[in-house]
């Protein structure tokens, strides 16, 4: 899963990188789709009760409103990655206290996918807290609570201010009432509760710090471990390492007619791509319809029945400016552009008025719409989406059906899908395109099939070679020995053959702090078998000849195998990492230091956390009432459902994980199943 990324990236200080990514995109984000439901005629129902503080619904529904919201089943790739780290990693981050305070979260193991379960276990945390705050004589301030209250401006992107900057306070009735669908009394007495929650934190975790010398230690010993550089080859690897002359395909081609064929259909996504559109979008969010109780199902209806007149209204305000009405800005290109003057979009033609057109959706978009991936960049899908590809989330067929049968620059919408109502504008279709099986296409078929053949054959041969070469000049890099020996056969510097890298062997110490790259993002943690080798896999020889090598002996002298005997290795000790500047080195250990002292911050305040609750439920303190064990089990019942329809229709299949630059390359990061 990580194997590439590990071959690629030899530095510790990798992590940094990570945690600063991460950090950027589920620390600091704001789930535009949070939308409230009006607690009007509903009496609450009695939920919990903890050392004598009853919660009700009202409350564990407000609590949820300032929670991130659990991943959905059919969530995958680089969305599934944000929504689970900011599922797991935060513990009311809306509730205005701030990103260290958030990042202390609530000792659960599990976590539980449901969030009611997870919000109300953050809440027990936040009453026993609050509890031993009190008997520290701990206190809060009206001055404090108004601070805190003003803080949820800059969480909800919102304002409590009138035009002149002054407090209004029917703006922040209209957040509490319409945005939370709460009471400001229920809201202010939460908000108490997690001030003294936050007091208390600061007290237990405020003096954890990482010394100097012991971050100086661990680097120092992380330092010492050795890396691998490989080549693995393989009889795929090395068929492009092969030769075959127009004479020997042609013959290939007269006498295997079904295998031809068969490698053109195998080969659909390179003879027949399909079409594809690029798309803006808006989303109006609605309650998942999957597993709703008959009794319910009005309800929910009802609700999707309002959602779908948001939507309309949203599409009317769009016609308006693709029909003329409404006068469109000019875009211009830098701060200093002069500003042009704004036209109607029957005043205009060609690519100022898509750009303009393009530029007012996305400006709806970012201000209306509730899919959390897109709204930050004006509704913008980058990737070109093919039929298959809009049939799966967040989209659906009938999304599909739509886009497909309507021009470049014309609008879509609202179209059903199972989050909710989407508008599109389908700024653009590319064309697709198939290659027939002609004489051309099938002796290039013929050539790949060839050399298939022939590979497994060359396979030790060639292994070889590439170790000869390597040991012509033991000092060099195998990735600058294979780039010469790929031109001196016939190919170019960056193929057929590849050199990897492997991160430093074993477990580092700081890994052992922190559960490196593998716990930021959310996967399995990293093998502690010596003999599993990131990127080559498990292999005692490997393993056991990577001990012995020395900087000036740094050449392994055999081929090695693998288990299943299909593949063949070089190996070479990698050289030493080279030194960072001294301004350089400080930023990166500074930035570590920090991860590193949260990290022990958060273990403390479990530590402290888990006592009261043990203490607690050995005294009987919690309870937890069958209303609300009858809401967690009509949610997973939910869940579960739309579990099962996201499997059928095939959105855990689709291609999962994301792009990022490690080294220089391009690598592709599978992420972990919603748990």
């Amino acid at each position: 899963m990580l194997e590439t990324m590990r071959r690629h990236s030899r530095s510790p200080w990798i992590q940094v990188i990570f945690a600063t990514l991460i950090a950027a995109f589920i620390l600091t984000f704001y789930s535009g789709s949070r939308l409230a439901a009006s607690l009007a005629g509903q009496a609450p129902e009695p939920m919990l009760e903890v050392a004598g503080t009853a919660i009700d619904s009202a409350e564990l529904d407000l609590a949820m409103h300032l929670s991130p919201d659990a991943p959905p089943p059919g969530a995958n790739g680089f969305e599934k990655l944000q929504l689970q780290q900011r599922y797991e990693k935060l513990r009311l981050p809306y509730s205005g206290g701030g990103t260290e305070m958030a990042q202390l979260t609530t000792p659960q193991d599990p976590i539980p996918a449901i969030q009611r379960q997870k919000v109300a276990a953050e809440l027990v945390e936040s009453v026993l807290v609050a509890d031993e705050a009190k008997k520290l004589g701990l206190a809060v301030s009206d001055t404090e609570l108004s601070r805190r209250v003003m803080q949820l401006e800059r969480v909800f992107g919102i304002s409590f201010r009138d035009e002149n900057g002054q407090y209004d306070p029917k703006k922040y009735d209209t957040f509490v009432r319409f945005s939370l669908g709460s009471t400001k009394s229920l809201l202010e007495s939460l908000l108490r509760r997690e001030i003294l929650r936050d007091k208390v934190a600061q007290i237990v975790t405020g003096g954890i710090q990482l010394t100097p010398a012991e971050l100086d230690a661990l680097v120092a010993s992380d330092a010492k471990r050795t890396h691998l550089e490989f080549v693995a080859l393989d009889a795929e690897t090395i068929a492009g390492a092969l030769t075959v002359t127009d004479a020997d395909a042609d013959a290939y081609v007269a006498a295997h007619e079904k295998e031809i064929a068969a490698a053109y259909e195998a080969k659909a996504d390179v003879y027949k791509v399909p079409d594809r559109w690029n798309v803006h979008g808006i989303l109006v969010a609605a309650p998942d319809k999957a597993g709703v109780p008959d009794d319910k199902k009005a309800e929910i209806d009802g609700q999707w029945a309002e959602k779908k007149k948001a939507a309309e209204a949203i599409k009317a305000d769009l016609d308006k400016a693709w029909n003329g009405e409404t006068p469109l800005d000019a875009v211009t290109e830098g701060e200093e552009a002069p500003k042009g003057e704004a036209k109607k979009a029957t005043e205009l033609q060609g690519e100022d008025k898509a750009k303009r057109l393009a530029a007012f959706f996305a400006k709806v978009a970012a201000e209306k719409s509730d899919h959390s991936m897109t709204k930050d960049s004006g509704g913008l899908f980058v990737d070109d989406l093919s039929p298959e590809a809009l049939t799966r989330s967040p989209f659906g067929a009938e999304v599909a059906k739509a886009v497909a049968a309507t021009e470049p620059g014309k609008l879509v919408g609202p179209v059903e899908a199972p989050n909710g109502w989407w508008l599109l504008s389908v700024d653009k279709k590319i064309a697709g395109k198939t290659t027939p099986l002609d004489a051309a296409v099938k002796r290039t078929l013929a050539a790949d099939l060839v050399r298939a053949e022939h590979a497994t054959a060359e396979l030790d041969k060639i292994a070889q070679s590439v170790l000869a070469a390597a040991e012509a000049t033991p000092t060099t890099a195998l990735a600058d020995v294979i780039k010469k020996w790929n031109l001196a056969h016939g190919g170019k510097e960056d193929g057929p053959l590849h050199a990897g890298e492997t991160p430093a062997l074993g477990k580092s110490p700081l890994e052992a702090l922190n559960g490196g790259m593998e716990a930021m993002l959310g996967l399995p943690p990293k093998s502690d078998d010596p003999n599993d080798i990131p990127g080559i896999g498990k292999n005692a020889e490997i393993a056991a000849a990577a001990a012995k090598l020395k900087a000036e002996a740094p050449i392994a002298k055999q081929i090695f195998k693998s288990e299943d005997g299909k593949t063949r290795y070089v190996v070479r000790r990698g050289n030493d990492a080279t030194k960072q500047t001294p301004e350089a080195d400080a930023k990166v250990k500074e930035s570590l230091g920090r991860m590193l002292t949260q990290t022990r911050r958060v273990e403390a305040w479990h530590g402290y956390v888990k006592k009261l609750l043990l203490a607690a439920e050995a005294g009987k303190q919690i309870k937890y009432t069958a209303e609300f064990k009858a809401a967690v089990d009509a949610e997973k019942a939910r869940f579960d459902t739309a579990a099962k329809r996201a499997v059928e229709k095939g959105d855990d299949a689709a291609p999962g994980g994301m792009k990022v630059e490690v080294g220089g390359q391009p690598v592709h990061v599978e992420t972990a199943p919603a748990k």
